[in-house]
């Protein structure tokens, strides 16, 4: 196990932060080796959980358009830090957790991570997971060891899911199916959170783009742990981010433009509109002809980019 001087170096600690986080050392290596014993129960736990909703079969059978799915069980190491992270950054919530109930505190210990080529494609993700899985508000946790299920055998959704997105990100995929106070833009970072609780353990799952990923894997190879302050390398990342977000909307945006099936055979040649295509293409907007008499769809298209 590292040394506590190698741990505060490492993730840029002082002695303060521990003061004010009411956590010794001693305290954080007992957490330490208590979660390492209990990390194979967690494997089993996310390889079941697995099996039994994101199999190949049940993605095939349930129509989910999914590029590849991760997951991991979180190092010890990190889960310390986490856990001298969150009480500085919220003591009251995180006062209590210590080696006999940090694992009902710290809810992304087993982590799966959803990928998706299109932000589109989240929605029906999320209708899969709100109508597989029990999603029942009265039992979102309020408080962590007052509203600890410890039955095992109860599988829920324990925490409202979550948009994380950036400010002025677009938002109407999300809009129309989860209320304003479940968009967020107090994070850096895109992605959709949901936390199962199974087992009697909690399921972190993170439902992102390819894009949003890619960013991801840059931004924590550069800043973490140890350039999180660095301002040159902080503002690279912004703009990756900003750009990424960029990428995700040209690719949402080209598969609506995919889906406007509009080709030259609607229109016979006296610039009529044919029988099999009218209801088609009254959906994107009618077609103008110009002053040659030739009619084109610049306006169904342009009636489009303004609602995506």
């Amino acid at each position: 196990m590292i040394s506590f001087e190698d741990f505060k170096r490492k993730y840029r600690l002082r002695d303060e932060h521990f003061k004010a986080a009411g956590v010794s050392w001693d305290e954080l290596v007992e957490i330490y080796k208590d979660y390492e014993k209990q990390k194979l129960v967690l494997e089993q736990s996310l390889d079941t959980f697995l099996s039994e909703y994101f199999s190949p079969s049940v993605i095939r059978n349930q129509g989910l358009m999914v590029h590849s799915i991760g997951s991991r069980i979180k190092e010890p190491e990190h889960l310390i830090e986490k856990i001298v992270r969150k009480k500085n950054e919220n003591a009251l919530k995180y006062e209590k957790c210590d080696v006999t109930n940090y694992l009902k505190f710290i809810t992304d210990t087993v982590g799966i991570r959803i990928l998706l080529v299109y932000k589109t494609d989240w929605e029906n993700i999320h209708n899969y997971l709100v109508n597989t899985i029990e999603n029942d508000d009265k039992k979102y946790i309020r408080d962590c060891i007052r509203d600890f299920d410890p039955d095992e055998n109860h599988t829920y959704i324990s925490e409202a899911p979550k948009v994380h997105v950036r400010k002025g990100d677009k938002t109407d995929i999300y809009d129309h199916i989860l209320p304003p106070d479940r968009v967020l833009s107090d994070k850096v970072y895109r992605s959709v959170h949901y936390i199962i609780k199974y087992r009697g353990i909690y399921i972190e799952i993170q439902v992102r783009t390819l894009f949003e990923e890619g960013w991801g894997e840059v931004d924590h190879s550069i800043l973490y742990p140890t350039n999180k302050d660095n301002r040159l390398f902080v503002e690279y990342t912004e703009l990756l981010n900003r750009l990424s977000g960029l990428a995700d909307e040209m690719s949402s945006f080209f598969v609506t433009l995919k889906n406007i099936k509009v080709s030259e055979d609607t229109f016979d040649s006296k610039g009529k509109e044919s029988v099999q295509t009218k209801e088609e293409v009254k959906c994107v907007g009618e077609p103008t002809q110009n002053d040659n008499g030739v009619f084109t769809y610049e306006n169904a298209i342009s009636e489009h980019i303004r609602k995506f």
